[in-house]
């Protein structure tokens, strides 16, 4: 009985450990769109993959993604103007805020 338990919580602490490891190897990151009302869709690109950042409100994350340089590009309702961000560096295991980013007319 005594070694089922010792052999439990040795797989409970590597998995845990796995799952530590998996955290410290993604990133993610944080932008406020204002007005609100004037983003239509906000995704971000990394080399050939893109991904729609999720949110709404003007509060929109991308969350567990790999590390690098990510380009973040906002698609605007009318009569706002789209808007690029250049590379954003997302270190490994860091929540980055990119801060309030305004759409122009």
């Amino acid at each position: 009985m005594k070694n089922a338990m010792v052999q439990l919580c040795l797989v409970l602490i590597g998995v845990t450990s796995v799952h530590a490891v998996k955290l410290l190897q993604t990133a993610s990151m944080h932008v406020t769109i204002f007005p609100a009302e004037g983003a239509g869709k906000v995704w971000a690109v990394h080399g050939k993959d893109s991904i729609k950042m999720a949110g709404g409100e003007g509060q929109y994350y991308l969350s567990d993604v790999s590390p690098g340089h990510w380009q973040v590009h906002v698609t605007a309702k009318r009569p706002y103007q789209d808007l690029s961000f250049g590379e954003v560096y997302l270190a490994p295991g860091v929540e980055k805020d990119l801060g309030e980013v305004k759409l122009s007319r």
